[in-house]
């Protein structure tokens, strides 16, 4: 067999260009599909990948995610499990449509419409492929795996397709229908949107116009209830007023008039104005009193028993005038209204702009109404104040305009029905952190509504729901051969306008079925991916069965609300199941001022910069090494990527480098392997089997970072600890301590793969492990496996650590004493010093003492003899010379000529030994 030769190693790792290498070597490897071939026979273990949504370029966000949704499935194939890395992209609905809207610097969707939607629908098509390969490209450059035959998008029609089967049997299970409700609606958009959705856009503060109306009693002269609101745009559509049944209310005199509000707001209502309290009664007193309405619009509507006084739990006393205007446009205003029979209308259109319903107001935006209401409120005597007020409102997720509240008829997914099950579900999914199970998990299911499902917008998937115009006959179609053999078309695009041309005629009962114009919720598509990337189920079935439920997910904290809630609801809805087990949600990225990383305010260096500098590597480690992985925020800079340079990736490399050094010097042949029973290299495989068994349990428990500090610790340990303290040992060539080290290095460079992909490879193959293992790549290899600890083992774990505090403390001791480690001193005293024996040459090696001796405590005898000095002088002078031997890059057995002043001439054969001197010559100090 021929000589195996170790590479000499450049002292300064250029890791981006190294990873620049590894990934041309795995583009032509392809080692995805060989691990799939590998691992053919195995048992499967399956991760989802949330869609990512395909209208910008990435963000730190994204590479976070990337990591966590790569290390674990690196991991489970590297401990012999078949892992199909799937990776999807999100394509359609709102994200993408307001992008292409700013491109062509579109207002409304009237806009859309004069355009034409089939043109639109196709810039929404190109605008998602335009970002995909940068996406690749940035998910390739921090390791991140996938199959191309496992990439799926929603766009797709046969994507499409599985969602209208999901459709149709949720039809069939009655938890698809058709509602009229008051839902959360974006006026720039044009649409409703989903409770999920609010929680995204989140809330900011708005200001907006107050106005306190007066609503004249019909039975008394002068005399007016008060009510308060902030959205003056509603009272054109008053239709009760409403009284807590058991608050106080009062009577108040002022102007000449008469005034009923909540007792306990009087003061506030008119403070600053002579009032007079006349009569006191409660809530339930009012109830069913007349009034008029402020404006007259709909004076029609007392024949159904509208403008009178009711009491509903809804009211408080904690700001207004305790009496509250009921209108279509409040939740629980409508549901009241409904539940008295009440026929209900809507005077904005879908962009919020006031109808031909009333005149007065027609075409006027509903926050431009509001200062023509309030003037027509003053003219007509029934306002009693206006003013502005900031308050809360919630806001489109992406538009960022105010939501409104407005009666829609929408189609729904009644997830009320199977609550109790979501929520018995959530119990039994591991969540990291823990306290989303209670906290954010636990309390959304608790609160969950129905979903509105229904976007009457462009691009997205159609809801495929054809009613007869005639009958109202609806049919909800599962599948695109289902809506041929009704319509005769054969149908290619599933997108809108083209699906919005399939009708046929009812034969039988007449009328003609045309499809409804709305398509559906964006999330439905992202939570429909774990059947919907199969075709299920007109193909695929036993794939699906073999991948659901999921063994693990991971994303950011705002998808508890999102993505996973929306999975769970399908997964349970559709297959009595919850579709995940395992859910791991990171934190948030900050800046250096605990700011969270924004694109807008540029606070953040640009992803390629970063990478170029560092290394793909590099950025896991930052990112796999913090509390962002347990679900924190962490604070992210270019400081921390250097520390986890110098920390991690530099003393592992240097002490790769310090071996292949030593070995090729010897010839050491690592085929061939030995024995030792040196306390430091036993020391070093405990340890290490140690570090196995840590991140073993920690990945199995999904604790990356521990995993990772696991990792890291090490690392300290060999460089600082094993590889210094052996350094003698391993330039003199000892076989079983160089079997020891390359051993060491070889399994600690498969443990590591998963995390560092690149620079295990890297490691890989710098080492020659390609030949000694059969194995193009590190990561077809299995992982150390984890065992338990011999007694032996853990002794000399515990034992070394100890030892490593008694030496912390004499070097403490040294540096009070002002006495370099250099110097020689004669001993260190230990308390029950006999049985830390074993560890003598250690601890006298390491702090440069004679002996170990028995005393109470730890203590250094400071006597510097002059035998010890002279001793002390030569370690001075081997240093000074290693020192100049590095600065003329002699080679490590490259022999040299010193002249030295002076030197002691008893440690002369000493001096030559160590620092491989050949001649010493008195004279200024030179190296030759």
């Amino acid at each position: 067999m021929a000589k195996h030769h170790f590479e000499q190693l450049d002292s300064n790792p250029n890791l981006p260009a190294m990873e620049k290498e590894v990934t041309s070597f795995w583009e032509k490897e392809n080692p995805v599909k060989k691990l799939k071939e590998l691992r053919k026979d195995s048992k499967n273990k399956v991760y989802f990948d949330g869609p990512i949504t395909s209208n910008g370029l990435p963000h730190y966000g994204h590479t976070l995610t990337w990591v966590l949704k790569d290390v674990v499935p690196r991991y489970w194939n590297m401990t012999g499990f078949q892992v199909l890395r799937n990776m999807g992209w999100d394509c359609q609905g709102l994200p993408v449509e307001v992008e292409v809207e700013k491109e062509l610097k579109f207002e409304t969707k009237e806009d859309i419409e004069k355009f034409g939607v089939e043109k639109f629908n196709e810039l929404c098509r190109q605008s998602v492929l335009k970002y995909q390969d940068a996406m690749f490209k940035y998910e390739s450059l921090v390791g991140r795996w996938y199959d191309p035959s496992e990439i799926y998008s929603t766009m797709d029609p046969k994507y499409i397709e599985s969602m209208w089967w999901s459709l149709s049997e949720l039809y069939k299970k009655d938890l698809l229908y058709e509602g009229y409700k008051v839902v959360p609606y974006s006026t720039r958009a044009g649409t409703p949107l989903s409770s999920h959705e609010v929680s995204e856009g989140g809330y900011a503060d708005i200001e907006d116009p107050f106005v306190t109306v007066k609503f004249k009693l019909v039975t008394q002269e002068d005399t007016y209830f008060l009510a308060w609101t902030t959205t003056p745009w509603t009272i054109p559509a008053n239709l009760m007023l409403a009284v807590g049944k058991k608050f106080t209310y009062t009577k108040v005199k002022y102007n000449d008039e008469y005034y009923i509000l909540a007792d306990e707001r009087v003061e506030e209502i008119f403070k600053g104005k002579e009032h007079t309290k006349t009569e006191s009664f409660t809530g339930e007193e009012l109830v069913g009193l007349e009034y008029l309405p402020p404006l007259d619009f709909y004076l029609d509507k007392k024949s159904e028993g509208c403008f009178k006084v009711l009491s509903s739990p809804h009211v408080t006393l904690e700001d207004g005038t305790g009496i509250v205007h009921l209108a279509p446009y409040g939740e629980e205003d409508f549901n009241i209204l409904i539940g008295l029979g009440i026929k209900l209308f809507d005077y904005l259109n879908d962009t919020a702009h006031f109808t031909g319903e009333i005149p007065a107001y027609e075409g006027m935006f509903y926050k431009k109404a509001n200062s023509k209401i309030i003037a027509d409120l003053e003219e007509k005597g029934r306002l009693f104040n206006s003013g502005t007020i900031i308050h809360r409102m919630p806001m489109c997720w992406r538009t960022n305009t105010p939501l409104i509240y407005k009666p829609i008829r929408s189609w729904y997914v009644a997830v009320t029905k199977i609550k109790d099950t979501l929520i018995k579900n959530n119990q039994n999914i591991d969540w990291h952190p823990r306290h989303l199970k209670d906290g954010n998990s636990g309390i959304w299911l608790e609160n969950a509504r129905d979903w509105a499902l229904s976007r009457n917008r462009y691009w997205g998937t159609p809801l495929p729901i054809w009613v007869n115009d005639e009958t109202s006959e609806k049919i909800i179609v599962g599948s695109f051969e289902e809506l041929e053999k009704l319509s005769g078309v054969k149908i290619e695009d599933p997108h809108r306008p083209f699906v919005d041309e399939i009708f046929w005629k009812d034969e039988k009962n007449g009328g003609t079925f045309k499809r409804v114009k709305d398509v559906i919720d964006v999330w439905y598509d992202s939570g429909s991916m774990p059947f919907a990337r199969f075709h299920y189920p007109f193909e695929n079935k036993e794939k699906f069965k073999e991948n659901f439920p999921a063994d693990y997910i991971a994303e950011g904290p705002d998808q508890v609300r999102l993505w996973f809630y929306v999975m769970h609801v399908l997964g349970q809805a559709l297959f009595d199941k919850c579709p995940y087990k395992t859910v791991v949600t990171n934190g948030t990225m900050l800046n250096q001022e605990g700011k969270k990383l924004s694109k807008s305010k540029k606070n953040y260096k640009p992803i390629d910069e970063v990478l170029e500098v560092y290394g793909g590597d590099v950025l896991r480690y930052f990112l796999l090494n913090s509390t962002i992985t347990n679900g924190e925020d962490s604070i992210f800079s270019e400081e921390l990527l250097r520390n986890s340079r110098r920390d991690f990736f530099i003393p592992f490399w240097n002490c790769m480098r310090y071996f292949t050094t030593n070995a090729e010097a010897v010839s050491f042949d690592p085929s061939e392997q030995y024995e030792s029973n040196e306390l430091l290299d036993l020391w070093v495989k405990a340890r290490l089997q140690e570090t196995v068994n840590l991140v073993h349990s920690n990945m199995e428990a999904y604790k990356m970072m521990d995993a990772t500090k696991a990792l890291s610790s090490f690392v300290t340990d060999f460089s600082t600890w094993y590889v210094r303290r052996s350094r003698d040992t391993i330039k003199d060539g000892n076989k079983e301590s160089l079997s020891t080290y390359f051993s060491v290095l070889k399994d600690f460079t498969v443990l590591m793969a998963p995390f560092f992909p690149f620079f295990a490879e890297t490691v890989f193959t710098k080492l020659g492990l390609k030949e000694l293992t059969n194995s193009e790549s590190v990561h077809y290899l299995l992982l150390p496996t984890a065992r338990v600890l011999s007694e032996d083992e853990q002794s000399l774990i515990w034992g070394m650590k100890e030892v490593r505090k008694i030496v912390e403390t004499a070097h403490a001791l040294r540096k009070q004493a002002e006495i370099p480690v250099r110097q020689p001193l004669s001993s260190l005293s230990l308390k029950n010093h006999e049985s830390w024996k074993p560890y003598f040459e250690v601890l006298k090696d390491e702090l440069n003492v004679k002996n170990i001796v028995e005393g109470e405590t730890i203590v250094l005898d400071t006597t510097i003899t002059l035998e010890l000095k002279a001793e002390g002088e030569m370690r001075d002078i081997v240093r000074k010379i290693q020192d100049e031997r590095k600065n003329l890059n002699c080679k490590l057995d490259q022999k040299v000529k010193v002249t030295l002043p002076d030197w002691p001439k008893e440690f002369e054969e000493e001096i030559k030994k160590r620092a491989l001197v050949l001649e010493i010559v008195k004279g200024d100090f030179k190296v030759e």
